[in-house]
C-alpha cells in the first residue's frame, strides 16, 4: 500500500469511529462529555500518518457528520468546537513549550466553550440544554468551568501519552515493513 492510500484510509476509518463514538452520546448519558475526547484521540492516527491538514479535515469531516447524526447534540457541538484541539496540540507546544502555552491553550479552549454556549443560548435555542444550565447555581457553574479547564490539563497530558503509545506500540504492529 503507498504512503497517500494508506493516509486516507486510516483518516476515513478514524472519522467513521470518531464518528461511531460520538454516536454513543445518544444510547449512554455520559458519552455526552467524554465521547468527544475519546473522538479526538481517535484523530492521533490521521494527525501522524497524515499531519496536521489531514488531522483538520478529519475533525470538520467527524463535526460535520455528528451534527447530522448524533441524537446528543451537545456532544457533537462539543466536538465541533473543541475536537480542533488534538490536530493543534503540537503545533502550540512546538510554538510555546512548557508551562508557558498553557494560558494561551486555556484561553482558546475556554473562548471556543463560549461561542459554542452562545449558540446554544442565543442562536439555535436548545431549551434542554439551556435547561440543564440553569437548573445550576452560580457556585456550580463556576465549578463546572474551573473543572472544563482541569479536564483540559489532564486532557493535553493524555494526548501525549497516547501519541507515544500509538508511535511506539500501534503503529509498528499495524505497518510492519512501511
Amino acid at each position: 500500500m503507498n504512503k497517500q492510500t494508506r493516509r486516507i484510509a486510516v483518516s476515513g476509518m478514524m472519522v467513521a469511529l470518531a464518528t461511531a463514538i460520538l454516536l454513543m452520546g445518544g444510547v449512554i448519558p455520559a458519552a455526552t462529555f467524554v465521547g468527544p475526547a475519546l473522538a479526538g484521540i481517535v484523530m492521533i492516527p490521521v494527525l501522524v500518518e497524515g499531519g496536521r491538514r489531514m488531522a483538520l479535515g478529519a475533525w470538520l469531516a467527524v463535526s460535520a457528520l455528528s451534527l447530522m447524526l448524533c441524537a446528543d447534540k451537545e456532544a457533537a457541538l462539543l466536538f465541533t468546537f473543541l475536537g480542533w484541539y488534538p490536530a493543534m496540540k503540537w503545533t502550540l507546544d512546538a510554538r510555546l513549550p512548557g508551562w508557558k502555552g498553557l494560558p494561551v491553550k486555556l484561553l482558546l479552549w475556554n473562548a471556543c466553550a463560549g461561542a459554542m454556549a452562545a449558540l446554544i443560548f442565543y442562536v439555535f435555542r436548545m431549551d434542554q440544554i439551556i435547561a440543564e444550565y440553569r437548573e445550576m447555581s452560580r457556585v456550580m457553574l463556576v465549578a463546572f468551568i474551573l473543572l472544563a479547564n482541569v479536564t483540559l490539563v489532564l486532557y493535553d497530558r493524555l494526548l501525549n501519552i497516547m501519541l507515544i503509545v500509538y508511535v511506539r506500540k500501534l503503529r509498528p504492529k499495524l505497518f510492519k515493513g512501511h
